[in-house]
């Protein structure tokens, strides 16, 4: 009697310790989350502010939109756009095929490809510095769909 109190113990105590460990590890996935969503709403702010007020774009360093007034304008919100597509990418928002439909439709638009070409190196260091499979991914699928689109309007 003992020895089958002690088995259904051990058991239960398992079986809580396994819950525990999956309620930490989502709480861990969603802190990721709610931490990302923190860095887009900052980034979307300063991409705000600069497309508002262009004494601010050069303080953005190298690679600061040029052109007219309206093309920095179309960069800078391109850049929301494709960051958008990184972000809903790198939380598993959207899968594999549906980030190809969303960088041809990008990539299609004369916009979207200059933006692409100006802002390719930036991301590419971005990707490189870190071991991330997904990351890296998305640069690969960007850069397939950015060559498609020039193949397209050649």
């Amino acid at each position: 009697m003992n020895q089958a109190i002690s088995v259904i113990s051990l058991a239960i105590s398992t079986a809580a310790l396994v819950i525990i460990a999956i309620s930490l590890s989502y709480q861990s996935r969603q802190t990721r989350m709610s931490q990302d969503e923190n860095m887009r709403a900052h980034h979307r702010e300063l991409v705000h502010m600069s497309m508002n007020d262009p004494s601010l774009r050069p303080c953005w360093g190298e690679g600061t939109p040029s052109g007219s007034e309206e093309r920095q304008r179309q960069l800078l919100f391109s850049n929301l756009i494709f960051s958008w597509y990184y972000s809903a990418y790198m939380t598993r928002d959207v899968n594999d095929a549906q980030l190809k439909v969303n960088l041809d439709t990008f990539f299609r638009g004369e916009i979207g490809r200059a933006y692409w070409s100006a802002a390719r190196s930036g991301w590419a260091d971005l990707t490189n510095a870190v071991e991330a499979k997904r990351k890296k991914n998305f640069l690969a699928v960007a850069d397939s769909c950015y060559e498609s689109a020039g193949a397209r309007t050649s």
